[in-house]
């Protein structure tokens, strides 16, 4: 039973990766528009869609619906969200090198971790791991160190720069389908196994964020939506159904998908048809 559920939950997946990959502007329906202004949005697979601005962020269901909101003014602002576990939400305010990890209603679930004790120059990145651990990757040594639920270190990479061969600048980091995820806008997509063992970089450049489904890279480019397949080294694109977007996200785990677009003075809600 398990295996069957496994098999429907990826074919799911697929078919929704298709659906965007022939969509065109017909082929979005825009169901709601909040006017709101923001910084960023990421959404969960439960629907949901998240908006950064500054120190608060926004939880709004796939209705449009405002549900719970979360601020802090002693950390600066939210410079990373990650929402793979829509019961567990990390935040990273970077300027402080503090870590925050959120429930589903956005209450504080857990001490605040502060990284000034361990590092002496601020990780610029953070992402989560699985069972609750997260990765940091520190600019100083060139290297992404992954911290457990004791704050242990448990895996490391190694210096970057010789493992990789490139002098890195990363903007960008996420963990998804046992694979973790670096990105540099000069280089393109580094790509490394749960332990942190260099696998393969994807030479796509120019991106500041990007979502990964099934060991898919789904990302934007000017007003177009692509997505590269990591195992076939193919990639497909349609155009958006709007322009100049300041950020987007796509759900592909709900029925029907939904794709999130923040405006500069709205966010848009569209199901894919």
């Amino acid at each position: 039973m398990n295996n069957l559920l496994r098999y429907f939950r990826i074919s799911v997946v697929l078919i929704g990766l298709v659906v965007i990959l022939t969509a065109g502007g017909d082929a979005y329906l825009l169901k709601y528009q909040v006017n709101v202004s923001g910084d960023f949005i990421r959404s969960d697979e439960l629907g949901n869609v998240f908006l950064v601005k500054d120190n608060q962020l926004t939880k709004y269901n796939a209705k449009g619906e405002k549900v719970h909101v979360y601020s802090n003014l002693l950390y600066g602002d939210i410079t990373y969200i990650d929402t793979q576990d829509p019961f567990k939400i990390l935040l990273y305010f970077q300027p402080f090198g503090q870590i925050q990890y959120l429930d589903h209603t956005l209450s504080l679930i857990s001490t605040t971790i502060d990284l000034n004790r361990y590092y002496t120059g601020l990780p610029s990145l953070v992402c989560a791991s699985y069972q609750g651990a997260f990765w940091v990757y520190d600019p100083i040594i060139f290297e992404m160190v992954r911290v457990d639920q004791s704050l242990e270190i448990s895996e490391r990479s190694g210096n970057l720069q010789q493992v990789t061969g490139y002098s890195l600048d990363p903007n960008y980091m996420l963990e998804r389908d046992n694979f973790l995820y670096l990105n540099d806008p000069a280089v393109g997509i580094l790509i490394f196994d749960k332990y942190g063992s260099y696998y393969k970089t994807i030479p796509v450049q120019g991106l500041s964020s990007f979502q990964v489904f099934n060991n898919k890279i789904i990302y934007t480019i000017d007003d177009e939506i692509s997505i590269y397949d990591v195992k076939l080294n193919e990639m497909s694109s349609t155009t958006m159904p709007m322009k100049d977007a300041n950020s987007i996200s796509v759900c592909l785990s709900v029925d029907p998908q939904l794709l999130f677009m923040l405006g500069k003075e709205s966010l848009f809600f569209y199901q894919i048809q």
